[in-house]
C-alpha cells in the first residue's frame, strides 16, 4: 500500500476518466489512466456499473492507499454522497440514491475510502496546486460542458462557486455558458439538427453561422465576467471542460469586451485539460 497514491475520478454526463495520482508531486502514475462513455439515461446498477469498471482497471495491478476521490457534478450532498441531480438531462436514476455505498459494493473490496468534491472545485484545485492558477491568490474557475461548473480559489483553497444557479439576462448562467446554449442557437441560426458541440466544430464552413454564435457567447461571458470582477476583484480566471478545447473561438471576443468595460486579468485554458480534475480530487481525498 503506498499512502502517497490516490484514485482520482472524473464524473461528467457523458463520460468517466479514473487515474492513480501521486499527490506528493501531481504527477498520473502511467498506465493508470482510463476513460470511458457513460449513458446518463440509463438505470442506476447499469451506470454505476460503468464508473466501477473503469475505476478497476485504473488500480488493475497497481498498489495504492485505498482512498478514491469523486469529483461529481451537482446537485450533490458531497459529504454524505447523495445525489439530487433530476430533470438537469442527468442522472435520473440516481435522485437520493447512496452513491457512496452503491460504489463501495461495486468495487468489491478495492475500495476503503470514498469521497466527493465538487467537479468543478476538484477542477480548480489541480490548477491551484499544479497549474498557472498557484500563482495567485483570488482564482475563479470555470468548467464549460454540458453543464456550467465554478469555482473559487482563495490563498490556493478551491470551494464550489454554484454560479451554475447565479441570475443572468432572462434565466441562469447554465442557461448560457453550456453545450446546451452552444447546440440550441447553432440549430436556431442554421436551421439545421445538430447535437453537440463537436459536430458544430468539426462541420463549420466559411458562411456558417458558427461564427455568429461562438461570438455571442463570448460576449455573454464577458457581461458576466466584468459583473463579477467589479464586487469581487479577480486575481485571474482558468476555464476548463471540453467547450474550452475551443477558446479560439470566443476567447478573443472575451477578452475584447473586458477591454472595452476597462477590466483586465489574466485569462487561462487549462494545459491540463480533464488531467487536472482528476488531480485535484486525488489531492482532496
Amino acid at each position: 500500500m503506498k499512502e502517497h497514491i490516490n484514485l482520482g475520478v472524473d464524473i461528467g454526463g457523458s463520460h468517466i476518466t479514473s487515474a492513480l495520482v501521486d499527490v506528493s508531486n501531481g504527477t498520473i502514475l502511467e498506465g493508470s489512466w482510463q476513460r470511458a462513455k457513460v449513458d446518463s439515461q440509463a438505470g442506476a446498477k447499469d451506470i454505476v456499473s460503468t464508473w466501477c469498471a473503469v475505476m478497476k482497471k485504473s488500480l488493475a495491478s497497481f498498489k495504492y492507499s485505498g482512498k478514491v476521490a469523486v469529483a461529481m457534478p451537482g446537485p450533490f450532498d458531497y459529504l454524505n454522497g447523495i445525489s439530487y441531480m433530476k430533470g438537469m438531462g442527468k442522472f435520473d436514476a440516481l435522485y437520493e440514491q447512496d452513491i457512496r455505498t452503491l460504489i463501495l459494493n461495486g468495487m468489491e473490496g478495492l475500495v476503503n475510502e470514498i469521497s466527493f468534491v465538487n467537479d468543478a472545485g476538484c477542477f480548480l484545485k489541480g490548477e491551484l496546486v499544479h497549474g498557472a492558477a498557484s500563482a495567485y491568490k483570488n482564482v475563479m474557475g470555470f468548467t464549460l460542458g454540458t453543464g456550467f461548473g465554478s469555482a473559487i480559489g482563495i490563498e490556493g483553497v478551491a470551494t464550489d462557486g454554484e454560479y451554475w444557479k447565479h441570475p443572468f439576462m432572462n434565466g441562469i448562467c447554465e442557461d448560457f455558458f453550456s453545450s446546451k446554449w452552444l447546440v440550441s442557437k447553432y440549430n436556431s441560426y442554421s436551421g439545421q439538427a445538430v447535437s453537440n458541440v463537436k459536430e458544430i466544430i468539426e462541420g463549420v464552413e466559411k458562411a456558417d453561422p458558427f461564427f455568429q454564435v461562438f461570438d455571442e457567447f463570448g460576449i455573454n461571458l464577458a457581461t458576466f465576467l466584468s459583473k463579477l470582477h467589479r464586487s469581487n476583484p479577480l486575481d485571474c480566471v482558468v476555464f476548463g471542460g471540453n467547450i474550452a478545447k475551443a477558446s479560439i473561438h470566443f476567447l478573443p471576443q472575451l477578452k475584447y469586451y473586458l477591454s472595452a468595460r476597462a477590466i483586465s486579468f489574466p485569462i487561462y485554458i487549462s494545459e491540463k485539460g480533464e488531467n487536472a480534475a482528476l488531480i485535484g480530487a486525488a489531492c482532496a481525498a
